[in-house]
């Protein structure tokens, strides 16, 4: 067959139509696996009530200025012992132990011990001053403190209606004079 004078062949080509449905069969089965496999990150956000300044014992000062502030409990976690310090007096709770967690050995506490502790300073609360709701705690750590131990006692505070929350880190040496300082009634 001769060619045009234009260069090109007289026969018409067909071109053959893209056929996406198997590629639509592979996406339809793929996008449910791919949801269903991924896994989805859950924030939690905790209120945290504002606290006021440790003192660092060269100019002690009253920082309570009402009553509720005044009665507000404080965890005290520290590397060796967990202490509840309240209007009552400063009380230990238990101390430090190890404990397996996905094959790690890490330092935690006794839970059920603090919860029984808030459980009983809650009836006292309530039982000597029934007007005066108090829904704040301090926790006051050392900063090396695991951050899943502050999360465990902030949950086990909410369940006792500590429902807000304040967390303040300090030296070792300032808990010990907190520690002391509520245990003589101070």
């Amino acid at each position: 067959m001769a060619k045009a004078a234009t260069g090109r062949s007289h026969r018409i080509r067909h071109v053959s139509e893209l056929d996406l449905l198997p590629v639509m069969n592979l996406f339809c089965v793929i996008i449910p696996f791919l949801l269903l496999s991924a896994s989805f990150l859950e924030i939690t956000i905790i209120e945290m009530s504002p606290t006021e300044g440790i003192s660092t014992g060269a100019g002690t000062t009253s920082l309570a200025q009402s009553e509720e502030q005044q009665l507000q409990p404080k965890i005290i976690l520290t590397n060796e012992e967990m202490f509840l310090g309240t209007v009552f007096g400063t009380r230990s709770i238990g101390r430090v132990f190890l404990e397996d967690r996905h094959g790690e050995m890490v330092n935690t506490y006794d839970y059920d011990a603090l919860s029984d502790a808030l459980g009983d300073f809650r009836e006292e609360l309530d039982g000597a001053f029934p007007t005066i709701p108090v829904h704040k705690i301090t926790i006051l750590t050392v900063d090396d403190v695991r951050y899943d131990n502050i999360v465990m006692t902030i949950d086990v505070c909410a369940y006792h209606a500590f429902d807000q929350p304040g967390l303040q880190v300090a030296a070792y040496n300032v808990l010990q004079r907190q520690i002391f300082a509520g245990a003589a009634g101070e």
